[in-house]
């Protein structure tokens, strides 16, 4: 349970504990009847949804080809059902052209694989009246198309050169002509990030809040200071924090790549499923196809070629389903060969080198490539490696010793093999890195539904649960009282291996893979409400270093009011985050907003 010691300092301690006790107990009345739900979002085999078809601003009034995906859940809609996929304009129905773009993939239920539509495309030509964004209505699952456009027109003939905002021409970045806005509600179901997450809070405005009033205000409802920080972090990452912030403030993503490390335009594109925004939707395809451009034939990243930790397939991927071009997709299969380099395969060899960062971006790599190609190969690529990490968690068959206090779940491997970044010849894992792994597993349990994967991930929460403790010791000198802070890496025997006070800073992430933890140990039968009492101690942790960072009154010094730094921590917080409110209110903790309302 959460102590007295992490109660927020603005509210009175005594009433604050009483509140969120109480708040407590009543989980626990209910989570013992709860059942968690499913991981998979439920088919809808007939529905409508509204689309927005927004115009750039440098484009005149007239007729626009608009090409967009549409992600399904899965059993929604077969290949042949794509023949009552309609797009209506005040009820009159628009001559579209109509295709699959990816299938629902399943590694191990041949009835299952390849028999529903994950991403359908529609292509029209649509005449706009003015520049503003126009809605037509997208109905599915009832009555055939009438009007049928025969052909595809290459996507990217209705695209231009990026001049103004975040890129320039120079940078030969490309974006189309229109964009197509679904329901944030929608692009919650998890289709295309393969886990449910919540969309925004109503409340959450699209553009930067008021910092003046974000500092003033300790704790949102729930989990919507995710939703705040995410976004307004999101305008300090593309320079639209304030324009009085200088040059060298700004964040450095044209010439340096350490902002691009943990995914941007990924991250981008997770904020823009959960808020359902034009101007995250047209940042993440921008930053995507700048991204994209600069993958080598190798499959690195130019701005850090031969650096594996740069080389990420997932947001080319959500570029081609959300806008129907795939002209970039053949860097996926480059991407796919620069992770063979490493090798996943922990050995006893302490000159070997060896992270759970390398494995999990190799195996989030080989996944999104199973889904976008498909095929044999790929798929027993990505069995292999969910094998060889559950063959490691297991103690690499007898090479990892269990010593008197061993802490189960951990992928254990010496610290010469992780840079020394804990006693060479110990065996140690990563708290943080461990989760950049469950981010990569959930990937892959949807499209394979097995205990294994679920089980390596249960696993995970126990040893990420350990690596947690208690401590004044923090970074944030404007909360003086104990806070959950996740050990940067722990030894075996539960030992510290490496403890830094900024260790706080990955407390979103680490509260996601406990989450994910307490939801697998839910719908694997072993309820845990341990696991979910930890997530929320380290949500609460993350929850103060949101208002420790920002800053009102820095703008006047050429500084940004809402403080990202390093400039990777928005992505290694927020891209593995996107589900972490879904999946504690899916493994029983339907309370925890009440105890800071």
């Amino acid at each position: 349970m959460i102590r007295a010691d992490l109660a927020p300092q603005c509210a009175p301690p005594g009433d604050f504990v009483k509140r969120l006790m109480s708040a407590f107990a009543a989980m626990l009345a209910v989570s013992t009847a709860h059942a968690a739900a499913p991981f998979l979002a439920p088919a809808i085999a007939s529905g409508s949804i509204p689309v927005s078809l927004c115009p750039t601003e440098n484009l005149a009034p007239g007729a626009r080809l608009v090409t967009f995906g549409v992600p399904f859940p899965r059993g929604s809609l077969s290949q042949a059902g794509l023949a009552t996929v309609r797009l209506l304009r005040n009820g009159v129905e628009l001559p579209i052209y109509v295709d699959q773009l990816a299938p629902w993939r399943h590694r191990t239920d041949v009835a299952i694989d390849g028999a529903s539509v994950r991403i359908a495309r529609i292509q029209l030509n649509y005449t706009f009246s003015t520049a503003a964004c126009e809605s037509v209505q997208l109905v599915w699952g009832t009555v055939p198309r009438t009007q049928s456009i025969v052909t595809l027109t290459p996507p990217r003939s209705g695209w231009h050169t990026v001049q103004s905002g975040t890129f320039v021409a120079a940078d030969a970045v490309e974006e189309p002509d229109v964009f197509a806005v679904l329901p944030r509600a929608w692009l919650s179901n998890g289709v295309l990030k393969g886990v449910r997450s919540l969309p925004f809070d109503d409340a959450v405005a699209a553009t930067r809040d008021d910092p003046q009033l974000m500092s003033a205000t300790q704790h949102w409802p729930g989990y919507s200071e995710i939703d705040r920080a995410q976004k307004n972090n999101f305008y300090s990452a593309i320079n639209e924090d304030d324009a009085r912030v200088t040059v060298a403030n700004q964040c450095p993503y044209k010439t340096a790549y350490e902002p691009w490390l943990y995914d941007r335009a990924s991250t981008m594109y997770t904020l823009h499923f959960r808020s359902g925004t034009l101007k995250t939707l047209r940042e993440a395809v921008r930053a995507s196809d700048y991204y994209a451009d600069r993958i080598n034939a190798q499959g690195f990243f130019t701005l850090r070629d031969g650096d594996t930790k740069y080389a990420y397939a997932e947001n080319i991927a959500y570029t081609a389903w959300l806008t129907g071009d795939t002209s970039l997709a053949g860097k996926i299969s480059a991407i796919v060969a620069a992770h063979d380099s490493f090798s996943h395969v922990w050995q006893n060899d302490p000159g070997r080198f060896w992270t759970e960062r390398h494995a999990a971006f190799k195996l989030l790599a080989n996944v999104v490539a199973y889904e976008f190609n498909g095929g044999s190969v790929l798929r027993d690529k990505v069995n292999g490696l969910v094998a060889e990490l559950a063959r490691h968690q297991n103690g690499a068959g007898g090479a990892i010793p269990q010593p008197a206090g061993f802490i189960d779940g951990g992928l254990y491997h010496y610290g010469s093999q992780h840079d020394s970044d804990w006693n060479d010849a110990a065996l140690g894992a990563s708290s943080w890195m461990s989760v950049l792994l469950v981010d990569a597993l959930t990937r892959a349990y949807a499209s394979a539904e097995d205990v294994t994967t679920a089980t390596i991930v249960r696993r995970l929460g126990n040893f990420l649960s350990a690596a947690t403790v208690s401590t004044p010791s923090h970074l944030y000198s404007t909360y003086t009282a104990s806070l959950a802070l996740p050990r940067y890496a722990i030894l075996s025997n539960g030992a510290d291996g490496q403890v830094n006070a900024e260790d706080v800073e990955h407390a979103l992430d680490v509260a996601s893979g406990l989450a994910w933890a307490a939801y697998f140990a839910e719908s694997q039968g072993f309820p845990s409400q341990a696991l979910r009492d930890r997530a929320n101690a380290v949500y609460f942790s993350y929850d103060i270093g949101v208002n420790y960072w920002i800053r009102p009154a820095a703008p006047a010094s050429g500084a940004t009011a809402f403080r990202v730094s390093p400039w990777r921590k928005w992505a290694w917080e927020h891209r593995v985050a996107a589900g972490f409110g879904w999946a504690m209110t899916a493994a029983g903790d339907t309370v925890f907003a009440d105890a800071f309302e």
